[in-house]
């Protein structure tokens, strides 16, 4: 098969595999390209009907659900952790540390009053989250939503692409959207040109050089065929990055135990949410407590030794 990589050009030595819908079950079968230059796994030809593979279950539209004691908690644990001390939340975060989602902001110096875009949000669950802890000018935009939704915080969410915008950000996020977007060249021109100078980019993607891909290769979770267009390498990012402008300043791992036991399911013809599934039914799944926590242990240990299944990478503008 002749194939030329839509992130480097390369066209020698490429591998390819062929890999099933698994998530839902569905089972349609997809070529993907691993390229042998930049390492970047792509599929190789785009479904006709993407909107098909994203049902009304997929886990980005789900809508939350209200447990308002918990939400009041996590409000005075976040604008604790935010700096705006306060002995409930100083208390809630020595017991359950910091959310995730403060280490990005503060790791980009990201302050309350700054102009915040997250891109491909679904519902925007994140951004009702840091409205709640006091983000005044924070957005989101999916074109796979419904309708446009407010929220009480004042956060907007609205069905629009990237390529809808025309004014400027401070910050700009993609929590794994980026690997669903077709033409990653274009998607970055557009990030360089609404992200203000020496700001950061934040996106979180899988990793195709990684353990999890060599260990399972067609049946690797997060491969997510047909919705993943692209999984890149650290080497494939880098290359993309430094073509429009950008410059890695940081990288961390934040995978998950899913990358090992969801891909043993597809091994098996287990999907995702399938009744079998641990995801679904975790006593009647096929692991044991003793397995789970193994694959916790060796994901833990992965995350620190830079070798997991999913990316947190920090992306500076320059002039």
């Amino acid at each position: 098969m002749n194939f030329s990589c839509r992130i480097c050009d390369n066209e020698k030595d490429n591998s390819f595999y062929t890999v099933r819908e698994m998530q839902f079950g569905m089972r349609d079968e997809f070529n993907y390209c691993e390229c042998s230059k930049c390492g970047c796994l792509q599929i190789v030809n785009h479904p006709d009907d993407i909107s098909k593979y994203y049902p009304e279950n997929y886990f980005s539209f789900q809508k939350q659900k209200g447990y308002l004691l918990k939400e009041k908690l996590n409000i005075l644990r976040d604008k604790n952790v935010l700096g705006n001390k306060n002995m409930i939340g100083n208390i809630l975060t020595e017991i359950y540390g910091k959310p995730n989602y403060t280490n990005w902001l503060i790791n980009s110096n990201v302050t309350f009053e700054e102009e915040i875009l997250d891109v491909g949000c679904g519902r925007g669950k994140l951004l009702n989250r840091m409205g709640n802890a006091g983000f005044t000018k924070a957005m989101g935009i999916d074109l796979f939503i419904e309708n446009d939704i407010t929220y009480k915080n004042g956060v907007k969410i609205l069905k629009k692409s990237l390529f809808d915008l025309d004014k400027q950000f401070d910050f700009i996020m993609m929590h794994h959207s980026l690997e669903h977007m077709p033409d990653q060249h274009k998607v970055f021109k557009k990030l360089y040109n609404i992200l203000k100078t020496n700001k950061t980019l934040l996106i979180r993607i899988p990793i195709c050089s990684s353990v999890a891909w060599k260990r399972y290769k067609e049946n690797w979770f997060a491969l997510e065929a047909p919705r993943h267009f692209y999984i890149h390498s650290e080497k494939s990012i880098e290359t993309l990055a430094k073509g429009h402008g950008f410059k890695i300043k940081n990288i961390s791992y934040d995978s998950r135990s899913i990358q090992f036991w969801a891909s043993i399911q597809y091994q098996k013809d287990i999907a995702l949410m399938d009744k079998k599934s641990y995801f679904i039914n975790p006593r009647e799944s096929i692991f044991s407590d003793k397995e789970i926590n193994e694959f916790e242990k060796e994901t833990k240990r992965l995350n620190e030794e830079g070798e997991a299944d999913q990316a947190v990478i920090y992306l500076e503008k320059i002039d």
